[in-house]
């Protein structure tokens, strides 16, 4: 019982340094399934001579039943541990115990794939693809914050830099003019310190909400996927793309947050990260390139692009506001039956008294209405009058062009209004 508490503590103590929380738990499940091969604590192992042998036997005893990945994992898990107690682990590379396969069934994305996605995504979805050809990891992207964002009254390329939550590394690299322009776009329309706000209140998005995205973009622009699609796709698509071009694997892992040996990364304060990014930006960009052949149709045709490129950048932003407003108009619905069905049947609201009027407002615990909310409701009532007609019968047909007129006017009222304050007294 003793021994299993100190193992405990020494395990707990291990992973208070790892940064990451999905390292701390694969290194977590890593020990544990160590020690159920050793039938002990690991911690029995701290500075022992025989530790090298038994990692190795385990190692070979995961390959029986595990991929190459998965035994590489694990026993990385309980290397890392013995090491950072001072344990001298040394096991034979004629093992290959940090030899990685490549993995079977993922799809391998293009920059073409990637463009015809951006071609049927709105703004908050282009942000998304621009952050992907940046080559963060997920873990990083959903906790991006509006605030990592303040220098885009700086010519492009502006450099960027964050610190990767999993090796404590740190992203070096740069916003282009073209994502600077969309972030501009974008920025004004969130209201959360998130770049990507969750669905709760003050929460960043999920990772796997990501990953819906690129998949749901990937089927609207009718991409033919040949295995699974997720995000590690676009961080794969930026390192293999740098190899193909040429650029030093020292500014690609700098770029994507890798970590390089310190002993190495010493030579590298120097290098020319931004000639590298230029490099890279002119292939991995959400813009087709064209082939250079201008003509008087061509250019004729770039001009109508150009300008059809602007109206989409208007619309977008309209759409991303449209859905905001969407959601006050809903909220300002709830809030409007808060105050009780009155609201909802105001013509037979008309026809009460005083008496009857203060006795419906002191059951529902409501004020008096404000000069802006009487306007809405006087309105609302003249238009219900008009469309229902002398018979005072509404049928569905009737109903739905007051409910589109009705929609009409309050947004052109909202252009020069700001939303009704409600007291809701519960």
């Amino acid at each position: 019982m003793e021994l299993s508490e100190l193992s405990l503590g020494k395990i707990e103590d291990f992973l208070e340094v790892i940064p990451s929380k999905h390292t701390k738990k694969n290194y977590k499940f890593g020990i544990k399934k160590f020690e159920e091969w050793y039938g002990s604590s690991i911690t029995e192992l701290i500075k022992s001579p025989d530790a090298t042998r038994k990692i190795e036997k385990f190692y070979v005893a995961l390959k029986q039943k595990h991929p190459q990945n998965t035994c590489r994992n694990l026993t990385n898990a309980a290397i890392q541990f013995l090491k950072y107690f001072g344990t001298d682990v040394r096991p034979r590379r004629a093992l290959g115990i940090y030899r990685t396969e490549k993995a079977i069934g993922e799809h391998k994305l293009s920059i073409e794939e990637v463009q015809r996605m951006a071609a049927v995504a709105d703004l908050k979805e282009q942000i998304i693809l621009e952050i992907l050809l940046l080559g963060f990891r997920i873990g990083d992207v959903i906790r991006l914050k509006v605030s990592d964002f303040q220098r885009l009254d700086l010519d492009a390329p502006i450099e960027f830099k964050i610190r990767a939550t999993k090796e404590g590394t740190i992203y070096e690299t740069y916003i282009s003019e073209e994502f600077k322009e969309r972030l501009k776009l974008y920025l004004p329309t969130i209201e959360s310190k998130w770049l990507f706000p969750g669905i709760r209140k003050g929460s960043h998005v999920k990772d796997e909400t990501l990953n819906n995205t690129l998949r749901s973009l990937a089927e609207r622009a009718m991409v033919k996927l040949y295995g699974r699609l997720h995000w590690h796709s676009g961080r794969k698509l930026v390192m293999r793309t740098g190899g193909e071009l040429g650029i030093s694997p020292w500014i690609v892992k700098k770029m994507v947050g890798k970590s390089i040996p310190r002993s190495d990364d010493a030579y590298l304060t120097d290098i020319n990260l931004k000639t590298g990014f230029l490099k890279l930006k002119k292939v991995l960009k959400l813009e087709a390139r064209n082939n250079g052949n201008v003509t008087a149709v061509k250019q004729e045709l770039d001009n109508f692009k150009s300008a059809l490129t602007n109206l989409e950048k208007e619309n977008l932003i309209l759409k991303t506001r449209l859905n905001n407003l969407q959601e006050n108009t809903l909220e300002f619905e709830n809030r409007l039956n808060k105050i009780g069905d009155w609201v909802a049947h105001n013509l037979e609201f008309g026809t009460y008294d005083e008496e009857e009027k203060e006795a419906i407002r002191k059951q529902y615990k409501i004020k008096d209405f404000s000069d802006d909310e009487k306007q809405i409701l006087h309105v609302f009532q003249d238009m219900w009058n008009e469309i229902q007609g002398e018979n005072g019968h509404m049928n569905p047909k009737k109903y739905k062009e007051f409910n589109r007129r009705f929609n009409a006017y309050l947004k052109e009222w909202l252009k020069t209004h700001e939303w009704p304050s409600i007291d809701e007294n519960e």
